[in-house]
């Protein structure tokens, strides 16, 4: 006897697995969908483990599989028993993220009536039951949510589960309709030969003109075409093709097509840039650590504009040659049609997208699609990070100090970078993560060594030639002490005016919370400070108060 540990879509199960057994003749594969009994419902589960003993004396049969071939890969296995740990969520919700769109089906409860014997006293039923009843006459079933809406929620469930236990009511399940499935069109095809159909056409001419002009058109074609294009090029409606089905000249067929969300992008391909010595020597450390170096994470510090994006191309299109395919993650602001394409013309034909902002229907061609190993790249946020990608041998993190790779509103609350790291180590991949203003921590790693630190000190010089701003920082206590009592500088109030004698603009940029970020002598220059953080007060002017953005003193 073989026995499963499957992780159970119900608030009840938390992080923990139970315990199944296999029917005979059931093949049951780790990270399996199936269907399980729990307590009086069916529910949808995974399978997370395949074991010779239960971890309970006694077990239930497996119900029964939802698709043949598993949901999850065996790193993705490991990676939802990983983030439920670590995060302290429910195991089904971190399984949860792995999961097609639209997969998540509830089990429709309905009550139908039971016999009720000749000698039954109905009197002994209470209000409620006997309203139940009532509700169940001459009606073949009754939903749960219907009698729930007439009684209550707690005195329906209640009610009902009295009246199964006499014997008066019977439960029956049945699955919510699917939410997503493949996309299926109608095509129109010839039934008979070409020839056939132009005589055919030409009896039909007389007495049926559009059955003949439709068969004539269909005699034309190389291969079925999509009724609604057959319906516009000849005019014709859906009797006119039935007609010509009954008489067994034509038929139908569904013809499954996809749902592509870069359809509507005029990609051109383009050729990959010729590198900098920077980036050269960047892409020689990242290539050294996808064919088994030591080195497997790697900080891209790189100013903007230096060709961080170029890098990732270039290492996606290394590993591409080496048999594996890549996740690319960029924040939520920087997914934008100008970023797919410029990947997608990079891979043309090979890149997905995955992103909340897509069709339901669209998300689940694309998953499918990842899933078989039609791309070489994938391309989102956040979420992109659990795409089915298999061989996977690269995932790039861009702006990686990014707080939308955080998920802040909803179980499991993870953040992105630890998963990515987390999910490479499981399948053996590298990982690139870039940004101009790392993360502190990416960046303490990196100087401390668990990272490899990549440099991009410059700018990749455009056509015109636009360098690195100037940047100064003004000491504002020596201003005062020349005598300046403006809240600008000198150098400020002379880069302004020579700014508009230019006909030019002048944007400042005030990043704070607060009527003033500090409070000065303007005799000495004294700032009041925290008295804990040693950080300037904030001045409150609603409140009258000082500020402590740090630990919140207050004075």
């Amino acid at each position: 006897m073989r026995y499963a540990e499957v992780s159970v879509n119900s608030p009840i199960a938390q992080r923990q697995t139970f315990s199944y057994s296999l029917p005979p003749g059931l093949g049951i594969d780790i990270g399996q969908a199936v269907w399980v009994p729990f307590g009086d419902k069916l529910l949808q589960g995974v399978v997370l483990e395949l074991t010779d003993q239960p971890a309970v004396e006694q077990t239930k049969d497996i119900a029964g599989v939802i698709e043949p071939r598993p949901v999850l890969s065996p790193a993705h296995v490991e990676l939802a028993r990983w983030i439920s740990g670590y995060y302290l969520s429910p195991l089904f919700d971190a399984v949860a993220l792995m999961l097609p769109p639209g997969f998540e089906r509830r089990a429709l409860t309905f009550i139908s009536a039971g016999p009720v014997p000749a000698d039954f006293d109905l009197s002994s039923l209470t209000p409620e039951q006997s309203q139940v009843l009532r509700l169940l006459e001459g009606q073949e079933r009754v939903s749960l949510k219907q009698i729930e809406k007439a009684l209550g929620k707690n005195k329906a469930q209640s009610a009902v589960a009295q009246l199964v236990r006499r014997g008066l009511a019977v439960r029956s399940y049945e699955l919510e309709p699917i939410k997503a499935k493949p996309k299926k069109v109608p095509y129109l095809r010839l039934a008979v030969t070409a020839a056939e159909a132009l005589n055919k056409a030409a009896e039909l001419a007389k007495k049926a003109k559009k059955q003949a002009e439709l068969l004539e058109y269909l005699s034309r074609q190389s291969a079925p075409v999509p009724w609604a294009e057959a319906r516009k090029n000849t005019n014709s409606n859906k009797a006119v093709a039935d007609a010509l089905v009954d008489k067994g000249l034509a038929a139908f067929e569904d013809v499954e097509v996809r749902r592509d969300p870069l359809a509507r992008h005029k990609i051109t391909p383009a050729q990959p840039l010729t590198p900098t010595d920077a980036q050269r020597a960047a892409l020689e450390e990242i290539k050294a650590g996808l064919v088994g170096g030591k080195e497997r994470v790697f900080l891209l510090h790189g100013v903007t504009g230096s060709g961080k994006t170029e890098v990732y191309l270039q290492a996606l299109a290394a590993t591409v040659k080496m048999g594996k395919r890549g996740i690319v993650l960029v924040p939520e602001i920087a997914l934008t049609p100008q970023t797919i394409e410029r990947f997608a013309a990079r891979f043309p034909g090979r890149v997905a997208v995955l992103h909340s902002q897509l069709s339901l229907g669209e998300q689940f061609d694309e998953w499918q699609r990842i899933r078989n190993g039609e791309f070489d790249v994938v391309i989102g946020p956040r979420s992109a990070v659990f795409a089915p990608q298999p061989d996977l041998g690269l995932i790039v993190i861009d702006e990686e100090h990014e707080w939308t790779y955080k998920q802040p509103d909803k179980s499991p609350r993870y953040h992105t970078r630890n998963v990515a790291l987390k999910l490479a180590e499981l399948a053996g991949a590298v990982v690139v993560m870039g940004s101009a203003t790392p993360d502190v921590e990416s960046y303490y790693h990196a100087r401390k060594g668990d990272y490899r630190l990549l440099e991009l000190p410059g700018r990749v010089t455009p056509r015109d030639g636009t360098a690195l701003p100037q940047v100064e920082v003004v000491d504002m206590r020596e201003e005062l002490k020349a005598g300046i009592r403006s809240l600008f500088s000198r150098s400020l109030s002379e880069a302004i005016s020579q700014a508009v004698t230019n006909d030019e603009q002048v944007i400042l940029f005030l990043n704070r919370r607060g009527a003033a970020t500090f409070i000065q002598c303007r005799s000495c220059g004294f700032v009041l400070r925290c008295k804990r953080c040693e950080v300037p007060l904030t001045y409150h002017l609603t409140e009258d108060r000082l500020v402590c953005h740090q630990c919140n003193y207050h004075m």
